[in-house]
């Protein structure tokens, strides 16, 4: 999206000793945002904002009236992610976590979505977190992924501001009824049944609904027909307030997305009568930090950029759908709730998350403790590979960070570590045991 000079990183842990099936997906995908070039425990990505959004990042950002799109371009969203899941499942593949956060939509070079709707085209789709890379018991079952997109296109749907668009709504409900009787061919009718829509309803140059009726049939397993109208339905009067505030705005991001999350956000102008947005205000040391303590605070600081772009979506979406017109009060808004967050996950979570790192050789000797209960084995305890473990929970477990809920983001952490550490130290216990049997015999 326009602005977000930043990047969407995501990581997921590799479990399988069997990498057939983690190839077939590479091949698949052929992601040019895996930023992982030997996989060995898990996958990196990498994806830049400017280029690349996730479903749940687009919704959201509509569910808070900050991007607009057209209906039409929603419906071509809708058929070229099927498309995707369509060539999956011809791979003998399910994906089985298609949730908004793990499918990725890139546009075509300068293409961007942003506070007025513009036209665009889509690259490529990609799915990312297939449950088959980080689950040993994983089966094919495409039914679940089939059930599991049309909840997503019905969060897309609804993330519309105007639910009163009738064609919208017969859409949820079929799409509801496609969860009740699915087959081997659901998939198939699904995308036809969207390649009809588009065919009727969609103007391909504008990417617009056009303003016409067609029959549909509203429940799969009924006979009964009815009209449904449709049109694009501009909101005139909040277009032009989105259309005059459009350079202004996006420049505010752009440079807002430029500075340092360390210091303290500032409105203020400088001699050149451009808004510099940066105060001297120091609000985290990083000069002290080791090479491991670095690598948290590029976690938070992905983190931070992330609820900074939520803020951002809450007050200029709010202000561009009332008749506030005073934008230095919106500024002001903005950089003073950016400040309170970004100092609170600085000096409160961060530093919480940092004690928790220097501690986590606790882990280690926790479970020595448990092991020479029953074994007096000498075992190396690797108080690094404890915190290599912990920095890469942290990554995976980033995608999944709740100011709400903070306190359970850390206890996962440290559980999944834990778990991750008695695997291996069980692992040379067993070599052990089979060494000691080797001796005896």
């Amino acid at each position: 999206m326009k602005g977000w000079q930043n990047q969407y990183e995501i990581t997921q842990k590799v479990n399988r000793n069997d990498d057939s099936y983690l190839q077939k997906i590479m091949y698949f995908e052929n992601n040019e945002y895996r930023n992982t070039q030997q996989i060995i425990d898990h996958i990196d990505y990498k994806f830049h904002q400017s280029q690349c959004f996730s479903l749940h990042q687009l919704i959201e950002s509509m569910n808070y009236n900050f991007t607009k799109i057209y209906k039409g371009q929603l419906i071509i969203i809708i058929l070229e992610v099927l498309k995707h899941l369509q060539q999956l499942h011809k791979q003998k593949i399910s994906h089985r976590k298609l949730i908004p956060q793990n499918i990725i939509i890139q546009l075509k070079n300068d293409n961007k979505l942003t506070i007025i709707q513009t036209k665009f085209t889509i690259q490529k789709v990609y799915f990312i977190n297939y449950s088959i890379i980080d689950d040993s018991n994983y089966q094919f079952n495409y039914i679940e992924d089939i059930n599991q997109i049309i909840d997503c296109f019905i969060q897309f749907i609804q993330a519309f501001s105007n639910q009163q668009c009738q064609l919208f709504k017969t859409i949820c409900n079929i799409l509801n009824d496609y969860k009740n009787i699915i087959n081997e061919d659901d998939l198939n009718k699904l995308i036809g049944f969207f390649n009809l829509l588009i065919q009727n309803c969609v103007d391909l140059q504008q990417q617009k609904l056009n303003k016409g009726q067609m029959y549909l049939q509203i429940k799969l397993n009924e006979s009964n027909i009815q009209e449904i109208k449709y049109q694009e339905g501009e909101e005139y009067g909040i277009l032009t307030k989105r259309q005059r505030n459009q350079n202004v705005i996006l420049k505010f991001i752009e440079q807002l997305n430029e500075q340092s999350i360390i210091y303290e956000l500032q409105s203020h102008n400088n001699n050149n009568n451009e808004n510099n947005y940066v105060d001297q205000i120091l609000l985290f040391d990083i000069s002290q930090l080791s090479q491991d303590e670095l690598k948290i605070f590029n976690v938070f600081e992905s983190i931070i950029k992330q609820q900074m772009m939520k803020i951002i979506w809450y007050h200029i979406g709010a202000y561009l759908e009332s008749w506030e017109s005073d934008f230095c009060k919106l500024i002001e808004a903005i950089l003073k709730e950016i400040n309170q967050s970004n100092k609170h996950i600085l000096k409160t979570e961060l530093i919480t998350i940092l004690k928790e790192f220097n501690n986590i050789n606790q882990l280690n000797k926790q479970i020595e403790k448990e092991i020479e209960t029953d074994y007096k084995f000498q075992i190396k305890y690797d108080e690094q590979k404890a915190k290599d473990q912990f920095i890469l929970e942290l990554k995976i477990q980033s995608q999944n960070y709740s100011k709400q809920n903070f306190q359970s983001f850390i206890d996962q952490i440290k559980s999944n570590v834990k778990i991750e550490l008695e695997n291996y130290y069980n692992q040379l216990v067993m070599i052990e045991i089979l060494a000691l049997q080797d001796y005896l015999i």
